[in-house]
């Protein structure tokens, strides 16, 4: 039991850390805060987003059949598809390129984008219970699943350089891929940060999700060139931050004519916009995530 003075009613031996509330002066003044994520504050946080990116690896492939090799099924599956769907069914100008060097670049990009935004988009809903109960930074979520997915990226775009490298198309142009490979991290980041906050708020995109994807594979420019394209279908794949990507990664290691200006320009504002809006949304969305989720 503690002693306490009667006089004061406060414990023997201690002292009030704070003013007293009936002091005179004295005010709490409580305010909601707006954001509390920091871009100087991501390094702090890689060992936490390390270990939920391999635990997220590990997770993608578990109780199936094939395991990892899914990372290279998937690629081929979809390399056939566009050969059936477009070279065979369509006329598509390809530059000069074989058809199949043509597609394997893109899709080294395109698969990245669509295994990200697929895990990213249920990042934090698929982690309910540590965003309920732990001080786990949420932002460490999305950033884990952009890491475990970077296979799904490096199997097409490796064969696309050994491809390329066999028909004589490679050359120090390459090297330009460096720049195509940050854009994609950013379209990327951006896509997925939006989604999954989005996601925490309006379960209906949970549905939609797969939707968008599948459009999205046809209005990104894996099996046709945006030149290919008249008018109103053009301007539509040209605001589509993909295809900027796509158009940089061919011009890069197949050595094809550079991309449209415009392209470049309608990709690369899409792509501000939506790594700013990504960023503004999750961060404003973060300090309400374990009360709405």
């Amino acid at each position: 039991m503690v002693q306490t003075d009667a006089a004061a009613g406060e414990p023997l031996g201690l002292k009030p850390a704070v003013a007293r509330s009936w002091d005179p002066g004295f005010e709490v003044l409580v305010q909601p805060v707006r954001s509390r994520i920091r871009l100087r504050d991501l390094p702090k946080m890689r060992g936490v987003i390390g270990v939920l990116a391999m635990r997220d690896f590990k997770a993608k492939f578990k109780q199936s059949a094939l395991g990892p090799v899914w990372i290279v099924l998937q690629p081929v599956l979809l390399l056939i598809a566009f050969l059936v769907g477009f070279h065979s069914v369509a006329a598509v100008g390809t530059e000069g390129v074989p058809f199949i060097a043509f597609v394997l670049t893109a899709l080294g990009a395109w698969t990245y984008f669509q295994s990200a935004l697929g895990m990213g988009a249920m990042s934090l809903l698929s982690n309910v219970q540590l965003l309920r109960r732990t001080a786990c930074p949420r932002v460490a979520f999305p950033i884990a699943t952009l890491i475990a997915n970077l296979p799904a990226m490096v199997v097409p775009l490796t064969a696309a350089l050994v491809v390329a490298a066999a028909l004589g198309r490679l050359s120090l142009r390459v090297l330009l891929l460096g720049p195509g490979l940050v854009w994609l991290a950013l379209v990327a980041a951006g896509s997925v940060s939006l989604a999954s906050a989005l996601t925490v708020r309006y379960r209906d995109l949970v549905a939609v999700l797969p939707i968008v994807l599948q459009m999205g594979m046809f209005v990104s420019p894996v099996g046709y060139t945006v030149a290919d394209l008249p008018g109103l279908a053009r301007t539509v794949v040209e605001i589509n931050p993909l295809s900027g990507v796509i158009e940089m990664w061919r011009w890069a290691i197949l050595s094809t004519a550079p991309p449209d200006a415009i392209t470049f320009i309608l990709s690369g504002a899409t792509t501000v916009v939506l790594v700013v809006g990504g960023w503004l949304v999750f961060t404003r969305s973060e300090p309400t995530m374990a009360d709405v989720v």
